[in-house]
């Protein structure tokens, strides 16, 4: 009688053990999309409101209606820093993440009518480095440390520019289809080479095994109109078509899994999937073919969310991990293709159109529905949250390798708890040039009494201008004179944190040509 008690004793044991991993270390996807815009997208929480009827993505709206919707959700001004960022949980002058934008701080233009050419410039750009550190200790190599199994699909930019050391297999990840130097598809359509059907020069051909042309059992299966059968494949799908083998692999380990799946839409050559072209005609009066691309971003979504349900895909959703599944969906930077209305500027700027991005939080059963936040995140805070929704049994060591962001995981968990604090103030410094829409500057985004300032600082003009996001998304009115104290208390956190003392702090200030000595940070007002 004992043992017919003890056997499912045993049983209730193993499960309590399943569910309290479950409870501590949920599986993490990081779906982060190239050069989406903030309000790109038709979830209304998440842009406050504020999207064009051009843009549909019924499965995003799906995910924020059934999740956390972030409105104030920060990245770098430009793909790369945003990615170095997130994989090392660093600001740009850290020693470990040196970069600053795509190729190098000495983007002028030769003739330009706005911005600055070589000669007309006043400083002298820092150089930087194009991969993160092989020292540095990335989000892969600590989740690894926490019992996780890694993996990469798509695009990553911060790796294999200085050698395999930096390339993401070297860097932490289980698993990396697509991941290199590369930093956009050069083509978004298979063609034939050889009598092999490829994607010409995209991710060191690890899509080629995706890139035959539709058939009727591909389109049946994934919900895909006909007509598509014996034309070249599109890109989104080989990707998704990735995500589908990863996810089959991973939901079968022992242990839960971090994926970063980084899209290559939507960044130029801008070509939609023909059925989605056409769809968009219909209801996209400009630039059908940017919103056909982000459809194929919401049909993504889609199928990750139908693979978490039923991983290998047998019919059967006995093996779903839905409930112990965190979605992250995000994009690296500022929209480039559209405009990004009532949002000023766009990519490669400091300016809200180009550092504002769409954040969605879906876990079912621990997110609760429907949720909005204004609380400020910024791209540097998925390292310490994955950390801490990974138990925290292992963190980088402070001293060598201190993590510049704030942990979200409590308000992942209670979104209107009356406790939760404002984070810390999110700064910017930029030491060089990029075209027209970057020049050397600091910046800082915080809140003070009840509102969100934001305060700029210009080398070139040695000037200062303020803004309060809270009244003035558009940021059209400068309060410097109106608000001098705020722009004041501003202007010494932006000194304090670029003089800070870390040995891992490396600040190098732009230098002026005429005095050929560094100029030092803003001073303060």
């Amino acid at each position: 009688m004992k043992a017919l008690i003890l056997i499912p004793l045993l049983c209730l044991i193993c499960l309590h053990s399943e569910v309290t991993r479950a409870a501590e270390q949920p599986n993490i996807i990081i779906y982060m999309v190239d050069d989406l815009g903030w309000n790109h997208i038709s979830a209304n929480a998440a842009t406050m409101g504020t999207h064009g009827s051009q843009y549909r993505t019924p499965n995003l709206e799906k995910l924020a209606s059934e999740g956390l919707s972030f409105t104030h959700a920060y990245a770098q001004p430009n793909c790369a820093p945003t990615r170095a960022a997130m994989l090392s949980g660093q600001y740009p002058a850290r020693i470990h993440n040196d970069v600053y934008v795509v190729r190098s701080l000495s983007r002028f233009n030769k003739n330009a009518k706005a911005g600055f050419t070589q000669k007309t410039a006043r400083f002298v750009p820092q150089k930087q480095t194009e991969d993160v550190a092989p020292e540095a200790i990335t989000i892969a190599e600590a989740m690894k440390k926490n019992g996780y199994t890694t993996a990469h699909i798509g695009k990553y930019h911060v790796g294999g520019h200085e050698g395999a050391a930096t390339m993401p297999e070297n860097s932490g990840f289980d698993i990396n289809i697509g991941g290199f130097s590369q930093g956009h598809q050069p083509t978004c359509f298979s063609s034939q080479k050889d009598g092999k059907w490829i994607f010409k020069n995209v991710g060191l051909g690890h899509f080629d095994q995706w890139a035959a042309p539709y058939n009727d059992a591909y389109v049946k299966r994934h919900k895909l109109p006909g007509a598509l059968v014996g034309s070249p494949k599109h890109i989104s799908d080989a990707v998704g078509d990735a995500l589908e083998s990863t996810l089959a692999t991973l939901a079968k380990g022992e242990t839960p899994f971090y994926l970063q799946f980084h899209t290559y839409a939507v960044h130029g050559p801008v070509k939609a999937r023909p059925d989605l072209l056409a769809a968009a005609k219909k209801y996209a009066e400009t630039k059908a073919e940017y919103s056909g691309f982000i459809a194929s971003v919401d049909e993504n979504l889609r199928r990750m969310r139908e693979l978490i349900e039923d991983p290998d895909g047998d019919g059967d959703t006995s093996d779903s991990i839905a409930e112990n599944t965190l979605i992250l969906f995000t994009s690296d930077n500022g929209g480039t293709h559209a405009a990004n209305t009532p949002l000023r500027g766009e990519k490669g700027m400091l300016t809200e159109g180009g550092i504002r991005v769409p954040l969605i939080a879906c876990w079912p059963g621990v997110i609760p529905a429907g949720t909005v936040t204004d609380h400020k995140t910024h791209c540097l805070d998925f390292y310490p949250t994955c950390l801490d929704l990974a138990g925290g049994k292992w963190n980088p060591d402070p001293d060598t390798h201190p993590l510049d962001g704030e942990s979200f995981a409590s308000i992942l968990r209670d979104p209107n708890s009356k406790s939760i604090k404002p984070r810390e103030p999110i700064f910017y410094f930029f030491p060089g040039y990029m075209d027209t829409r970057a020049q050397p500057s600091a910046a800082v985004i915080d809140d003070i009494e009840g509102k969100r300032y934001k305060l700029y600082y210009e080398y070139e003009a040695n000037t200062w201008e303020l803004y309060c996001l809270t009244d003035d998304q558009p940021e059209a009115k400068n309060l410097l004179r109106k608000q001098p104290e705020i722009a004041s208390t501003l202007s010494k956190k932006i000194r304090t944190w670029l003089t800070q003392e870390h040995p891992t702090w490396k600040p190098k200030y732009p230098k002026t040509k005429a005095a050929g000595e560094l100029s030092g940070p803003p001073p303060v007002l």
